[in-house]
């Protein structure tokens, strides 16, 4: 019983925690789960949680990582792979080294692999607070897609780096062969583990589908195990758990790759069900660093060989060498920079974003947690609780830096209000069109195109009709040249006879004359050319019924991927992406043979498809502070109403 209460508190302070960032949107969420966790400490303090390492990572860690892994941008992971590399494998050792040679001269008492170790604790950066705090800012992309690859790699070297200086402190003995070759060895085999196992799952899953089995509860249950299931038996076999389950992530994200519509309802429960878990896990995370501190300080007060003053320069001294080891390594590579610019403020800017932004966190936490309360020789630890001191102020220090001073090189994110241009609403469309055309195959393409053009005319229902009507106008202008184009080119090469193409010619000049008024559209002028370029091709054997068909089939195709791909051409901002859209899906069903029956039946699974992503969307806004609530209950107000009126 008393064990649930204690998680029961946990998880009410990580509410409270997401309640209070409403009020304090300065303040990044790790921070006030930290505070509330002190708060925590006095009604815990006879019934806290004592969890071992291992069972920590497995049950905070894995899940976290594994949904990192499957969320993360794999393009993005791939062209930054060198500044990701750099980072989590070169940093990691070189602070590990450098910086615990620093924390052994700082505390010539402490053992030397001690030092080590602590230094291999503070090495690895946290993603989940580098995430919440660059959602405070508009970090670019390029840094923001390194900063993540980072927190998902630097993790396992750091773990690694630690437990091999933590059997050096225990045993006194090292071999940096040795520890390099089981390094690599525990590494390959976890990504290659983590990525069979996860492999393997996607294989029953799909097995049981051709069983006729399509039960989301238990795919789902499925999905929630699979990260635990990776990691306890990577950790059996000897391999990293941690790599392990991020690659597990990874080729699981692979199935979203292939969708119908009750893949898509399953990706759409899934990805609320882990937002749900994460949130909690990584907020519990931070709470129990939070119930950690009190009895810290209290026994570095207790302990007359410690100064609090003192031990606080400790920990300012380190947080600085760990900082400047990272802006020093950052400088020393290009391969970092944002921009094209060498040199100059640009890259300063740069290089100092991507330093305060090495937020330390929960495996720093794990790792100082673990270390022994004695040594081999059965003599107590006695710096374990300065260490555990210090690793807590630079966890604490570096998410201060990052939270105040992270604007200071780059601009703050704007919340996006409920304005007359709609603003918010296009962007939101706009992001339900995007998913929607990830979903397209060439079985489903015509229906997804029916609920993209509903989407298409909602965006249009924001836009002046003026504007649109002068759009539209210009862009049936351009199309009828083009027709025009490809017609007369189609006769001068002998592929579509004059005979056929007249009327069409004749229509297209029609239209084009009462469009622009231009005189070389006009009655006489058409006549006039024709008589001039064309009588050349004309051919007085007539035409067969099958030829002619033949030919207007022709005609008719080449017309439609002319102006497709001319259209697909126009550059982006000449005219509203919606209005192109809907040209190109007119064309493309006029080129298909229209819905068949079961995809027509699929056609509301997609609008339910489209409307949970759009719903998505507007709790997602709201929960990065993008929108207020009441904008986020006007919004899905809106949603409701279109939902009920689909439904008459």
């Amino acid at each position: 019983m008393e064990i649930f209460e204690v998680i029961l508190l946990m998880l009410s302070a990580v509410f409270v925690s997401n309640v209070l960032n409403r009020f304090l949107p300065a303040i990044a969420v790790p921070l006030i789960q930290v505070v509330l966790g002190i708060v925590l400490a006095i009604p815990l303090t006879d019934h806290s949680i004592k969890l071992s390492p291992e069972l920590f990572l497995l049950l905070f860690i894995a899940p976290i990582l594994f949904n990192d892994g499957v969320n993360v941008d794999k393009n993005a992971l791939w062209k930054e792979r060198k500044s990701i590399l750099s980072l989590s494998l070169g940093l990691v050792f070189v602070t590990v080294g450098l910086l615990g040679g620093f924390i052994h001269l700082l505390l010539p008492s402490l053992p030397l692999a001690a030092a080590f170790a602590l230094a291999a604790a503070l090495a690895p950066t946290d993603a989940v607070a580098v995430s919440a705090l660059a959602e405070k800012v508009k970090v670019p992309h390029k840094i923001r897609h390194t900063l993540e690859g980072e927190s998902l790699i630097n993790d396992a070297s750091g773990l690694v780096s630690f437990q091999f200086a933590l059997a050096a402190l225990l045993t006194g003995t090292f071999s940096l062969l040795e520890a390099s070759t089981t390094f690599v060895l525990i590494s390959v085999g976890g990504i290659l583990l983590g990525a069979l196992l996860s492999f393997l799952k996607i294989l029953l899953m799909r097995w049981l589908r051709t069983l006729g089995i399509e039960n989301s509860i238990s795919f789902i249950l499925m999905e929630i195990l699979l990260p635990f299931l990776i990691f306890v038996i990577a950790e059996a076999v000897g391999v990293n758990g941690i790599l392990a389950v991020v690659s597990g992530g990874i080729v699981h994200s692979m199935t979203h790759k292939r969708f119908n519509p009750e893949v898509a309802q399953l990706r759409l429960l899934s990805r609320n069900t882990w937002s749900v878990i994460t949130f909690s896990l990584n907020g519990i995370v931070f709470v129990l660093l939070g119930t950690q501190l009190p009895n810290i300080v209290q026994t570095i007060l207790n302990d007359s060989s410690n100064q609090i003053i003192v031990v606080v320069g400790y920990i300012v001294a380190i947080t600085f060498a760990l900082l400047a080891l990272r802006f020093t390594w950052i400088v020393i590579f290009n391969n970092f920079q944002n921009t094209t610019e060498s040199g100059g403020k640009r890259r300063i800017v740069d290089t100092l974003l991507y330093t305060i932004s090495g937020v330390r966190g929960t495996i720093t936490l794990v790792s100082v947690l673990s270390l022994p309360l004695f040594l081999k020789d059965g003599t107590p630890f006695a710096e374990r609780n300065l260490l555990l001191f210090i690793a807590a102020g630079v966890i604490l220090l570096t998410l201060l830096l990052a939270n105040f001073t992270l604007h200071l090189f780059a601009p703050r994110a704007e919340a996006v209000s409920l304005k007359e241009d709609h603003t918010f609403e296009i962007a939101m469309l706009r992001s339900v069109k995007k998913e929607l055309r990830k979903q397209r195959t060439d079985e489903n393409k015509q229906v997804i195109g029916r609920v993209i053009k509903m989407y298409n005319d909602r965006i249009f229902s924001f836009t002046s009709l003026n504007d649109l009507n002068k759009s539209e106008r210009k862009i049936r202008q351009l199309i009828l040249e083009w027709q025009l184009e490809n017609t007369k080119r189609l006769v001068k090469q002998g592929l579509v006879r004059i005979q056929l193409a007249f009327p069409y010619l004749r229509r297209i000049n029609k239209r084009l004359y009462r469009i622009t008024k231009d005189k070389k559209y006009s009655f006489n002028s058409f006549y006039s050319r024709l008589l001039k370029r064309q009588l050349k091709n004309l051919h007085l054997k007539p035409l067969t019924l099958e030829h002619r068909r033949e030919q207007r089939r022709i005609l008719f195709q080449s017309n439609g991927q002319f102006v497709t791909a001319k259209l697909k051409a126009l550059e982006e901002g000449e005219f509203s992406p919606e209005l192109v859209e809907a040209f190109l899906l007119n064309y493309e069903r006029m080129g298909g043979q229209g819905l068949e029956r079961e995809a027509l039946g699929h056609l509301h699974e997609w609008i339910d498809y489209a409307l949970q992503t759009e719903r998505t969307y507007i709790h997602n806004a709201f929960e990065k502070g993008d929108i207020t609530r009441s904008e986020m209950k006007q919004y899905r107000e809106n949603l409701l109403a279109i939902e009920n009126s689909l439904q008459l």
